[in-house]
């Protein structure tokens, strides 16, 4: 019946769209709750541990972002890989509840307060609960969010929401190829680069990438002559398939920054960063409003070429004030070009 109801309120949503006729807040509303409650049942259907089984994620791939879906497949690749290379060590994604706060799991859950914008990706807070016999249960919320693809609502993230110190992380992309941040000496997913960190007490001075061989030469992403000491934190998060990287990097509390790179001929080349909202800037420049705060700051990759960046910024005037607080997506072309594809509110945050 769930179903057949998710399915009655897509078509009824889908014929208004037809007709030139917007859905009713109810009817989205209600289209997420069931969307979510679906979702969630296919999660906990049976116990994934790890990443999903190829049989679990053909059962969720309908539900889920085809780059969601993509990110699953590509970590099962790189797992494969670490087991193959490393049989004497535990390997990533192994083991643990990936699809909330809490490493044990859920035994029971709840869709509770939905929210559809166009400026945000919609997304649904579910109360997760974990029970065990003779123990105080332990709840918390996760939000789900979703993308708009044809039509259909799919899962692209979680975003947990678990407030204790060992929590799964603050998102399920953040812990798949193209989320993971590193902000230490470290290798790529598929073993080829080292990324090494060099430090001044609480400053980052120099980070350099080289080739796993002998006699490789480092290449300089962050430390040239141009370039003061940062404070920390900064990080890298590689993109699934270790082709670019970004770099974030801090100037102060209300200052930050990214470098992009990309892997051209075995050599890694800088890519511009496009400007972002350059008309607004200036207009409200040209109105006397004065920048205090820009973070720009490497959230995630969406796919094998579009990064995501978690961007912050203020302008005052007086009393007055205008910014922005958003995901901005930059699509990264094959001649190395950055674009703007796209921006939304940052979703599910008070």
């Amino acid at each position: 019946m769930k179903f057949l109801s998710l399915l009655l309120i897509t078509t009824l949503a889908c014929g208004a769209i037809a007709l030139g006729v917007e859905p009713t807040v109810a009817q989205e509303r209600q289209a997420l709750r069931e969307v979510s409650s679906k979702f969630c049942t296919e999660v906990r259907r049976e116990v994934i541990r790890g990443l999903p089984s190829a049989e679990q994620l053909q059962r969720l791939s309908p539900l889920i972002t085809p780059e969601l879906c993509a990110l699953f497949e590509q970590a099962r690749v790189y797992q494969e890989l670490q087991m193959r290379r490393h049989p004497d060590e535990k390997p990533p994604w192994i083991e643990g509840d990936m699809f909330s706060s809490l490493f044990e799991g859920v035994t029971s859950w709840e869709v509770g307060d939905v929210f559809s914008a166009p400026s945000v990706d919609p997304w649904a807070r579910v109360k997760q609960t974990y029970a065990e016999a003779g123990q105080k249960p332990e709840s918390w919320t996760d939000t789900i969010v979703f993308k708009q693809r044809g039509g259909r609502l799919l899962v692209d993230d979680m975003r947990m929401g678990g407030d204790w110190d060992f929590n799964t992380g603050t998102s399920l992309r953040g812990g798949l190829p193209g989320g993971l941040r590193e902000g230490d000496d470290h290798a790529s997913f598929d073993e080829r680069w080292k990324v090494s960190f060099t430090r001044d007490g609480d400053s980052v001075t120099r980070v350099v990438i080289k080739s796993e061989g002998k006699d490789a030469k480092a290449t300089t992403l962050f430390g040239g002559k141009s370039d003061e000491p940062c404070p920390m934190p900064v990080w890298v998060v590689w993109s699934p398939d270790c082709q670019r990287l970004a770099v974030r990097l801090g100037d102060g509390p209300r200052f930050s920054r990214t470098r992009i790179f990309r892997l051209v001929k075995n050599a890694w080349v800088p890519v511009a960063m496009p400007a972002f909202y350059p008309k607004e800037k200036k207009t409200m420049e040209e109105n006397g409003f004065k920048e205090r705060d820009s973070l720009v700051d490497a959230d995630h990759w969406h796919d094998a070429r579009t990064l995501v960046v978690k961007y912050f910024a203020s302008y005052t005037k007086g009393d007055e004030g205008d910014g922005y607080h958003q995901f901005v997506s930059v699509r990264i072309s094959d001649d190395g070009k950055a674009v703007v594809q796209g921006a939304v509110d940052v979703p599910g945050e008070e």
